[in-house]
């Protein structure tokens, strides 16, 4: 897919507002979040979950409790320390000190503006777009990229369940993804989405939206978080 013309971020916010007046929003994240918790429940020991953007393990842990075997990607340093805190003494838990991508290789990380007042929080802002509104270019990081498609198609079983909350990244990599063998091995996706700091990837969001609804393989939810 490519950029096509990204809607103004005035109609995204004005889209964005009445969604949350009219109530539809919050019943469609309630739904999601049901749905989500019912992939939770149905993971088995055994069963391979992968967290993308584990930050701080909010869900690799819920995750690691169900006894699957949970695979975190987090690139950002700061967000690593906490979620190697969190999941110590979890021996289901590998974590991945790399970005998921399209490919290897290295990019930089921006962070959000203001990171050093409340680094624990602005963590989870952190993006590899320069241009996503919360962030600023002053102190960005370098990173490794993994090549998300390959690595999934060097695994020896099947992905149960995917968390990804990767700030913008999300549109490229799920367009691979979903254009890559590997995809019908996925049970399930549930990706938090970034059109409204990143609207130039609005068009595309919805494409992807369009092409995965009524998907079972794998079942593709955008509305989670």
């Amino acid at each position: 897919m490519t950029d096509a013309p990204a809607p103004s971020r005035l109609r995204l916010e004005a889209a964005h507002l009445w969604a949350r007046l009219s109530g539809r929003r919050r019943r469609v994240q309630a739904a999601a979040k049901q749905e989500f918790r019912t992939a939770l429940d149905a993971l088995r020991p055994g069963d391979l979950a992968v967290d993308l953007g584990a930050n701080a393990g909010e869900f690799t842990l819920p995750m690691a409790r169900t006894g699957a075997d949970v695979v975190a990607f987090e690139p950002d340093p700061h967000a690593l320390d906490l979620l190697r805190k969190a999941a110590a003494g979890q021996p289901n838990v590998t974590i991945v000190a790399a970005a998921a991508g399209t490919e290897a290789g290295t990019a930089r990380l921006y962070r959000k503006t203001g990171f050093a007042r409340e680094p624990d929080r602005a963590t989870k802002s952190s993006s590899l777009y320069a241009e996503k509104r919360n962030v600023t270019q002053d102190g960005a990081i370098a990173i490794e990229i993994v090549d998300f498609p390959a690595w999934l198609a060097a695994q020896d079983r099947d992905v149960a369940l995917i968390k990804m909350d990767i700030e913008g990244a999300e549109v490229p990599l799920m367009e691979a993804l979903l254009a890559a063998p590997v995809a019908a091995r996925i049970g399930a996706i549930f990706v938090e989405t970034h059109e409204r700091g990143l609207p130039h990837l609005a068009a595309r969001t919805a494409a992807l939206r369009a092409a995965t609804a009524g998907r079972t393989a794998p079942r593709v939810n955008w509305d989670w978080h």
